[in-house]
């Protein structure tokens, strides 16, 4: 469970469940038009669907198979939460785009650029994997700015896409991976929510690269 106890996980996921138990629900289906009915509420992430239990809180995936599972990846259960529970009342996006540390006024967050580093390397080579697995998760591919091999919008949900970019390295360049962000992307999700949401999209990609 990335590397986090089974009792941490459980305690922290425990106390997010309790809280969404406490939220308005119906407010939730009324703000981002979920699907519901009386037991559920549905929510699509990375191309995946996910049901919440109305009276529970339980995160399930729906597998391949049609059946319903638990869903214990920690970092996708708490995004789900933190964007049903504590985004804005009412949420819109802006359409101007930019880099994450320009989302908060001070710079006392950690840097994505090492997780970018990392994927950027796994993803060289592989241009066009990595433009295929873009356009399965329903990406639409933008205009390549400066160059870029692959640039795509991607919904992470249905209502909330962010902007991924990859250079591809050369004899004097390393591969470079930047995701742009909506300007008023934390009406939807706490900051450090969004880290969370980096990995679990990085992670899905090369996961797709790799099926092809």
């Amino acid at each position: 469970m990335d590397g986090r106890s089974t009792g941490n996980y459980e305690k922290q996921v425990y106390f997010a469940r309790d809280l969404f138990l406490r939220y308005d629900q119906d407010a939730m289906i009324r703000k981002f038009d979920l699907t519901s009915d009386g037991q559920f509420l549905y929510v699509e992430l990375l191309h995946q669907s996910y049901r919440i239990s109305r009276s529970t809180g339980v995160v399930e995936r729906l597998e391949l198979d049609g059946m319903w599972t638990p869903c214990e990846n920690y970092e996708l259960v708490m995004t789900i939460y933190d964007v049903l529970c504590h985004s804005a009342a009412k949420p819109e996006l802006s359409g101007e785009w930019g880099p994450l540390y320009g989302l908060q006024a001070t710079m006392s967050s950690p840097s994505p650029d090492k997780i970018f580093v990392r994927y950027a390397e796994k993803f060289s080579g592989r241009t066009e994997a990595l433009a295929q697995a873009c356009l399965a998760l329903g990406g639409e591919p933008q205009p390549v700015p400066k160059s870029a091999d692959v640039c795509s919008k991607i919904p992470i949900l249905p209502f909330f896409p962010v902007i991924f970019q990859f250079w591809e390295g050369d004899e004097e360049f390393a591969p470079k991976i930047m995701i742009l962000w909506d300007r008023k992307a934390l009406d939807f999700m706490h900051f450090e929510t969004l880290y969370y949401v980096i990995g679990l999209l990085l992670q899905r990609l090369v996961r797709l690269c790799d099926t092809q």
